[in-house]
């Protein structure tokens, strides 16, 4: 997602889920935040 610039509902459906919110339920579930909140951090980290 940071790389190449997708969003939850981009990489949702190129890792084979049908509903982007499921991608996101499960990703905060594993992480501990939602993708795009993660995104926003290490996009703000790699800005410096």
């Amino acid at each position: 997602m940071l790389s190449e610039q997708l969003d939850a509902a981009g990489a949702a459906n190129r890792v084979g889920y049908e509903s982007p919110s499921q991608f996101s339920r499960e990703y905060r579930r594993y992480y501990g935040a939602p993708p795009k909140q993660d995104i926003q951090m290490l996009r703000s980290r790699t800005e410096l």
